[in-house]
């Protein structure tokens, strides 16, 4: 596998250099392009290249320059190249305006009749072409002013003849009249080659067979990503290089030849560019996409993400202002994007590859070559070198690569899962006994938090109760009837029985102690009289009392007590008697009868409660009782001192009798 992709970069370096290749034995110089006595145009396809005649805001036509005095004295300006970077009287030209252009090319005479052509691709942004003083190509209008001038591309291979028989055939006249007023390059920016048509003809045909074949080339790639993306979503990397084959198509197909001018002839111009634009600039956020899921660890995320909105913003500015305006930025846009290629290319893959990455080695190699083309494309498109476009090569060079290193890495991950599953095949009879032992554990945990939560919430419920009875017990502290009554009312309730009765002690009669009913809830009136005393050692209320214990009776008899309501009666399931008692004393008794048996935590409950309602009912009686001996007190000094008042008036009665007797005694004695 090593060796097939040393091979494949080994191939695609030799045909990018022979292609790279260009004849440069001919340049013109002051407007002209001298070819000797050779027969080199019979052979090959020359690239116009060098100085022409350049006339700035004039448009000549080749009548003009029959008279040479109507027209200007011409300056001369390299081409390929716009004219808007050239200098004339040291001062630039602007992008905007419109010029001619001439050369005159001299050249071996012919012998017959032949037929030329001029491949013409893009000029900025309409022109008019004469040869030998004929009119051949019109593309848009030419004009001096905006509202005269329509801009347009269309890709050419113009013919023209040349016949001894009419005129000399020694001299090439070659006439652009160029306007721009939509775009920021301008001019003669694209090469223009000259040749014979039949060879014209034949390197177009090749080079549409080249550009089709790429096309479908990363066409297939593109789509085949897009499908693996598709069924393994994980993984973006897929997604990200299948849009990027996408956007190279639409790049292929927008500049250069323009092969969606075939499709699309009357394409709008300013769409036509747009589109060129955005696939050209909108490359670099979808690159630092696709190697930011590749090598995350060599790529940090904000420099992905400065990438990325700066390819955004460029991509808005493209599709919403025209041409004319974003061009302005467009040396911005260049830089952005060499620097950012060279920065994927060296930033990250190159450090990815030192640092051993698996897939950086191949990346980096199909990067480098993709920008090393793209880079000669530049320079030659600027005229700074010679040379011819291979951007293409370089691009199906880094499509393949990279398509083959994911692959790999696809296959790679197959391979491991199948190595995987061999072995979890292997640890499944392990893992299903280790399953089963570790299910029956949690089961078992399950079992035992099920009943911790039973028993939690079963407590949760005895403490409610315990909280509802002390409330009750808190009110009504003065009133032992009151007190008695609502806290029966409330075990009944949240017991959820149907009958209840409370007895408690009276020992006033000391020799002769009973139980008195004083209060129920539900009972009839038959056994209310029947019940309203209960000598301490009789009956189950009676056993409770002596023995201080709880009875929880079940199974009772039908007729032992029937819970009567208005559609009838029936008789309770359980019976509970429950001591009221503290100190080792018992206050009294509580018995409640219940359609329900009484399980264990609600025993709790009113165990626990029991307490409580004896004590606060014990104080209760011991107050209304001490009030009763005061009040009796009271009643006795009362009487008391009205005794006490009558005993003293009596008192004085009698002293007052004394004294009358006495006084009576003297006044007798005195008379004798």
């Amino acid at each position: 596998m090593k060796k097939n992709f040393i091979f494949t970069v080994l191939l695609v370096l030799i045909v990018t250099c022979i292609h790279a290749k260009s004849n440069d034995e001919f340049i013109s110089n002051n407007g002209v392009l001298d070819l000797g006595i050779s027969n080199v145009l019979e052979k090959n396809t020359l690239k116009l290249q060098g100085n022409w005649e350049f006339y700035w805001n004039q448009l000549y036509e080749p009548k003009d320059f029959i008279e040479s005095q109507k027209i200007d004295k011409p300056i001369y300006i390299k081409i390929p190249k716009s004219w808007s970077s050239q200098k004339v009287n040291g001062a630039k030209l602007p992008s905007i305006g419109y010029a001619t252009y001439r050369l005159i090319v001299h050249k071996k005479p012919d012998t017959q009749k032949s037929i030329y052509g001029l491949k013409v691709s893009t000029v900025f942004s309409s022109y008019k072409l004469w040869v030998n003083g004929k009119q051949i190509a019109c593309v848009g209008s030419v004009g001096k002013a905006k509202e005269l001038s329509r801009p347009e591309f269309s890709y050419q291979d113009i013919p023209f003849v040349l016949d001894p028989n009419e005129g000399s055939t020694e001299t090439i006249e070659i006439i652009f009249q160029v306007s721009n007023f939509s775009h920021q390059r301008s001019g003669l920016h694209f090469p223009i080659y000259l040749g014979t048509y039949a060879n014209i003809i034949e390197a177009t045909r090749w080079m549409d067979i080249l550009n089709v074949l790429i096309i479908g080339i990363i066409l297939i790639i593109g789509i085949n990503h897009l499908i693996l993306y598709f069924f393994r979503k994980q993984d973006r990397s897929n997604l990200y290089f299948g849009i990027i084959c996408l956007v190279m198509i639409l790049r292929n197909i927008s500049s250069g030849d323009r092969l969606i001018t075939l499709v699309f002839p009357n394409i709008n111009w300013e769409l036509l560019v747009k589109l060129d634009n955005f696939s050209g600039f909108g490359t670099i956020p979808l690159f630092a996409l696709y190697f930011y899921m590749l090598f995350k660890e060599d790529f940090p995320k904000t420099l992905r993400n400065i990438f990325l909105y700066i390819g955004i913003a460029i991509t808005a500015l493209v599709f919403i202002t025209p041409a004319l305006f974003y061009g302005k930025f467009r040396t911005f846009f260049e830089l952005y994007i060499l620097f950012g290629g060279l920065y994927l290319t060296f930033g990250v893959l190159l450090i990815a590859t030192i640092r051993k990455r698996a897939y950086a080695l191949p990346s980096f190699l199909g990067m480098f070559i993709l920008y090393a083309t793209a880079i000669n494309d530049v320079l030659s498109s600027m005229g700074i070198i010679q040379t011819a476009y291979i951007a293409p090569y370089g691009l199906v060079g880094f499509m393949l690569i990279q398509s083959t290193t994911i692959n790999k890495k696809s296959a790679n991950a197959i391979n491991e899962n199948e190595l995987l599953s061999i072995q979890l095949t292997h640890e499944k009879e392990n893992l299903e006994h280790k399953i089963d032992e570790r299910t029956r554990e949690l089961q078992q945990q399950h079992d035992e938090l099920l009943k911790h939560q039973d028993k939690e919430q079963l407590q949760n419920w005895v403490n409610a109760g315990v909280t509802q009875v002390n409330e009750v017990l808190s009110q009504n502290k003065d009133n032992f009837n009151s007190l008695s009554k609502n806290v029966l009312i409330a075990l009944l309730k949240y017991l959820d029985a149907k009958l209840g009765a409370m007895y408690i002690l009276n020992d006033e009669i000391s020799d002769n102690p009973y139980l008195e009913l004083v209060t129920d809830f539900g009972l009839s009136k038959e056994h209310k009289n029947n019940n309203s005393v209960i000598p301490i050692n009789s009956g189950l209320i009676g056993a409770t009392f002596t023995n201080n214990e709880v009875q929880n009776i079940t199974n009772l008899p039908d007729d032992f007590l029937a819970i009567n309501s208005g559609l009838g009666s029936a008789p309770p399931k359980s019976l509970l008697l429950v001591p009221l008692s503290f100190e080792e004393k018992v206050f009294g008794v509580i018995e409640i009868a219940s359609f329900n048996v009484i399980n264990q935590y609600e025993l709790e409950f009113v165990n626990k409660v029991a307490f409580s309602i004896a004590n606060n009912l014990n104080t209760v009686k011991m107050n209304e009782r001490n009030l009763k001996l005061i009040q009796q007190f009271k009643e006795h000094s009362s009487i008391m001192q009205e005794n006490e008042e009558r005993l003293k008036q009596n008192l004085e009665e009698l002293e007052y009798i004394r004294e009358q007797y006495e006084s009576l005694k003297n006044t007798q004695v005195s008379q004798n």
